[in-house]
């Protein structure tokens, strides 16, 4: 949820501003609202320190030198000019290796020479001209005038040089400028270099021990450079004895801000936002929901005046996620991957590790229900009768198609469409309740009408049994069951419904001609959406069962091996060390596709369907209060 806040206006004595700016640290709470566009020099001094601190900190994270340990004593400012001369010298050596390479990679055709035997040549008026041509161009040339010497054959080319005195006697033939080095020199400059780099790349490894004492400086320059901000936007008035300024607080801190500033000379007041005012964003929902803040930050934070989004899609993204990875075993790794993470990697990668673990116990509930372990079948035995999904009188393994009289279906993939409804219909009442919430009750009934649409778009699908929807069963729910017992003539009613309201109340600011005719559009943007929205769903099984077809077909592949022509496996079979291999190359292949698939696919299913339909405005700015530097 977003933390109510509360907008304070003050006005100061302007000998108490210093005082007062330092408590305002101590007190850590207010906020203060800037200008971006007014500057000072010393506001940009802090800035670029800020800037070069950060730039640094995160090239010197890239590190991997997990042994070394952390040094305690050093100047950071020292380290950030050490970092930079080192990283342009690096970039010079490396565009130094780059052109020697080039150069040797010129003169390998040609073998090792010295140039100056060339120009020993040229003294006494003989030229020495390189040339490569086609080996039939070659075959082809004139050659009965010629002093040449053929010095290599290469990729179907010719490499020889022509010894002239005098004119050109190959005036329409293009010759090769070599660079004026022996390869021998060039390689030996690459060695000398390659040597240089790997020195420089040691001296910035080193650096990397100075990280806590640069998270302390950049911590420290923050601060200044608040406080700087906080003073430059401090308005002056009354022949500048008066100083102004607006701050964000939140609700349950104004008794403690209002004891504060009792003891300044200042007058102050405490107001509610309204519509126009840039809020801050301070967001703090509950431990759980919590830690998908990091997915919110992703896209962006919510706009003060509507309801933060987390705590909706938490659920459904963990359960998208699950159904695109789906599969037991590989859960089990994420999370043990993600638990081991979070005790031996960094504190403040904690709440993203917890994430993970709860992802991974998402996919292996997904792994129970679509029945599959590393790809293969998990309840599958004579006697057993205990799947989760049933449809149509048939028991039997979701991620397996079930046979039906109409043919085969897919349980997971009628259940992806259900969910995908679900969420759409969440999505429209968070809308409404936001409009609701800015406006009045009568702005709600738009969203509204696209709820009632909904409703009867699935009811209609469930009639006509639609992918085996209306046979549908989640357990012990007869879900197609349930829904089918509404008459289809109350789909009929809900869709009349629907559309007469969006087209009178889709924006009720409108004058109603313009309200039908903008109605009018967004009916054709429910429509064409009804059907992007459920092939976006659809999705997730498809995802789904190609990672458990591919974890399959890599068993499949790898016990072939150890397989004979009756059927028999050898687990004692030599071949069983390389079927051990393709395994375990193969699922870790398919782990991590199937992973990255599962988690841009769950982003994608929050930010463009789910947001479209909760009308998400999003560019809220994070809470930043004036702290001390600790």
């Amino acid at each position: 949820m977003i933390v109510p806040m509360r907008k304070l206006s003050l006005l100061l004595y302007h000998k108490e501003r210093e005082s007062f700016l330092k408590s305002l640290q101590d007190l850590g709470v207010i906020h203060v609202a800037v200008n971006p566009k007014i500057q000072s020099e010393e506001l940009s001094v802090f800035q670029e320190k800020v800037k070069a601190a950060d730039r640094v900190l995160k090239a010197l994270k890239r590190i991997k030198n997990p042994s070394q340990s952390q040094q305690t004593k050093g100047n950071a400012e020292d380290v950030i000019k050490q970092y930079d001369e080192l990283a342009a010298q690096l970039e010079k050596t490396g565009q130094q290796i780059n052109k020697m390479k080039k150069d040797a990679a010129a003169l390998e055709p040609w073998g090792d020479f010295d140039p100056a035997s060339i120009g020993k040549l040229k003294e006494i008026g003989i030229t020495m001209r390189f040339f490569r041509l086609h080996e039939k161009m070659f075959g082809a040339l004139k050659k009965d005038d010629l002093y040449f010497e053929v010095v290599n054959r290469k990729e179907g080319s010719a490499y020889f040089v022509v010894l002239e005195r005098g004119e050109s006697v190959l005036p329409d033939v293009e010759d090769i400028i070599l660079p004026q080095v022996s390869l021998q020199e060039t390689l030996k400059g690459i060695e000398e270099l390659g040597a240089q780099k790997q020195k420089i790349e040691k001296s910035i490894e080193e650096l990397a021990a100075y990280q806590d004492i640069l998270k302390f400086y950049l911590s420290n320059q923050n601060c200044h450079l608040s406080l700087e901000s906080a003073r430059i936007n401090m308005e002056e008035g009354a022949d500048g004895r008066v100083l102004s300024l607006t701050g964000w607080l939140p609700v349950n801190k104004e008794k403690k801000v209002k004891e504060f500033l009792n003891g300044f000379s200042a007058w102050f007041e405490f107001n509610d936002p309204v519509d126009g005012d840039n809020v801050p964003i301070f967001l703090d929902n509950k431990k759980g929901f919590a830690l998908f803040e990091a997915i919110t930050k992703i896209f962006d934070l919510p706009d003060y005046f509507e309801l933060d989004p987390t705590p909706f899609f938490a659920p459904f993204f963990a359960l998208f996620f699950g159904m695109c990875l789906g599969d037991l075993g590989y859960g089990l790794i994420v999370f043990v991957g993600a638990l081991i993470a979070m005790k031996k990697g960094p504190a403040s990668l904690k709440p993203i590790f917890q994430l993970g673990m709860i992802l991974g116990i998402a996919t292996m509930v997904a792994g129970l229900f679509l029945n599959t372990f590393f790809g293969v079948t998990i309840f599958y035995f004579p006697g057993f009768e205990g799947a989760i999904f049933k449809s149509g009188g048939h028991i039997g393994a979701p991620l397996g198609a079930i046979e039906t009289e109409k043919g085969k279906f897919f349980p997971a993939m009628t259940f992806a469409l259900y969910i995908g409804i679900m969420q759409i219909i969440l999505g429209m009442s968070i809308r409404a309740a936001n409009r609701i919430r800015n406006n009045s009750l009568v702005f709600g009934i738009g969203p509204l009408s696209n709820i009632l649409m909904v409703c009867a778009f699935t009811i209609s699908l469930v009639h006509t049994n639609f992918m085996e929807m209306g046979t549908f069963a989640f357990g012990p729910a007869p879900v197609g069951t349930l829904i089918s017992r509404i008459p289809l003539s109350a789909a009929l009613w809900l869709a009349i419904t629907g559309v007469v309201l969006l087209l009178l109340f889709n924006d009720p600011s409108k004058k109603m001609p313009v309200r039908i005719g903008l109605g009018l559009w967004e009916l054709y943007n429910f429509i064409s959406g009804v059907v992007s929205n459920g092939l976006s769903y659809l999705r997730l099984f498809a995802l789904g069962l190609a990672g458990g077809l591919l974890g399959a077909a890599f068993n499949q592949i790898a016990f072939m091996l150890i397989t004979d022509e009756s059927g028999v496996v050898h687990y004692a079979s030599f071949m069983t060390v390389f079927t051990v291999l393709i395994l375990i190359a193969g699922h870790t292949l398919n782990l991590g596709l199937s992973a990255l698939g599962a988690f841009v696919h769950s982003l994608r299913l929050t930010f463009v369907e789910f947001y479209s339909n909760v009308g998400f405005k999003g560019s809220g700015r994070p809470y930043a209060p004036i702290s001390k530097f600790k």
